[in-house]
């Protein structure tokens, strides 16, 4: 009304200043990425400032700093409290991760890969994404909009992760390593709910898709080992490895070799590949049932094995061997153990279930060590 030109009016939009040097963590967090998220729209709006409110009637519009970016940026658009929510839960909330390494200071370990997501926004949108999923399973009545919300982080950060991939490097190997592993997890939680129609054949599709997501965890803290033990990693990774290098002690998984070392149906190669699969159960059993002190965290292995089975494994799953799927068996007792962990629930027993349903009645007499636990001692 007053015929004077909008100070804002040159300023360029969200998408052009992406294209015109702005930095990752700017794109990443640009009302432009417009996502819907569980009811909420992320609008790019004229801000109204102190400034201009109080020289309403001046006659030449506010100055901006055009040398202060981080100005421009807050001024950009409405907070999204969707995403605040995420945020603080993940901060504050140490069941999170309660599946993963040891980890002595969780609002450490948090403080740090929140400062890497500012720099790597995959991570930061991935952490977001699983924060939503663990909000999904403590409030089922929001279920379906924190559902969405997980889908549409997860789903953006992989695609910020494409468009960043140059190659795993000392600049990136920890935001990668601690991207792939938030992934890794969300996918093991949505693998574990599954509960299609399909039984063991549905199941064992999405299964052997997170046990491949899972070693690729495996295969960047391997090539970037170096690097990651001179970073703030480096004690979280030598606990991890060391775990994995234990030698088994219990006897739990003694029944799975037998059948193993007996099998007519499996070469040598085949065999190797399933005792080394054991190998890792056993140790995930003796850390269940260690002594307190001895123990760290006694589930890690629940997410470790899926990592940790070689490659060759992962193919004997798919072809839904016998033997393979007995083996699996013992990993779903393994689950059983953590029933109570949120990823987890009744898993153990789900999966046990549906391989008694498909294999042949031969076979059953192999699975009567997990069916008797998880049944009769531990409770179904």
């Amino acid at each position: 009304m007053s015929g004077r030109d909008c100070s804002f009016a040159s300023q360029a939009s969200p998408e052009n200043r992406s294209t015109s040097g702005a930095s990752s963590h700017e794109r990443s967090i640009s009302p432009g990425d417009n996502h819907s998220q569980g009811g909420f729209t992320l609008h790019h709006a004229t801000p109204l400032t102190a400034t201009s409110i109080s020289n309403s009637d001046s006659p030449e519009p506010p100055s901006i700093n055009k040398t202060n970016n981080h100005q421009d940026l807050t001024l950009d658009g409405a907070i999204n409290f969707n995403h605040m929510e995420l945020l603080i839960h993940a901060i504050h909330d140490k069941e999170l991760f309660n599946l993963g390494d040891r980890v002595s200071d969780y609002s450490a370990s948090m403080s740090l890969a929140l400062k890497r997501g500012l720099k790597s926004p995959y991570l930061l949108h991935q952490l977001l994404a699983f924060s939503a999923r663990h909000l999904a399973f403590l409030h089922p009545e929001c279920s379906a909009s924190y559902f969405h919300q997980a889908v549409a982080l997860q789903t953006r950060a992989v695609s910020l992760f494409n468009a960043a991939w140059t190659g795993v490097d000392e600049s990136n190997c920890v935001a990668i390593l601690l991207f792939s592993v938030a992934l890794g997890h969300h996918l093991l939680a949505d693998t574990l709910a599954k509960r299609d129609p399909g039984g063991l054949e549905g199941f064992m599709t999405h299964y052997v898709q997170c046990m491949e997501m899972h070693r690729g965890i495996h295969t960047i803290a391997t090539t970037a080992w170096p690097q990651l033990m001179e970073s703030e990693l480096e004690s979280v990774l030598s606990f991890s490895s060391g775990f994995a290098s234990r030698k088994p002690r219990g006897n739990q998984c003694q029944r799975i070799r037998e059948l193993v070392d007996g099998a007519d149906g499996l070469v040598e190669e085949d065999k190797e590949t399933c005792r080394l699969a054991i190998r890792y159960l056993q140790v995930g059993f003796d850390a269940l049932l260690a002594e307190e002190e001895e123990q760290g965290n006694r589930y890690q292995m629940i997410f470790a094995w899926t990592m940790l089975a070689p490659p060759e494994f992962t193919g004997l799953l798919a072809a839904k061997r016998p033997e393979v799927l007995v083996l699996l068996g013992y990993y779903a007792l393994l689950l059983h153990y953590g029933r109570d962990m949120w990823q987890v629930g009744d898993a153990g027993a789900y999966i046990l279930g549906i391989i008694v349903d498909y294999l042949d009645p031969k076979w059953h007499h192999w699975l009567e060590y997990p069916r008797e636990m998880v049944v009769n001692v531990l409770g179904h």
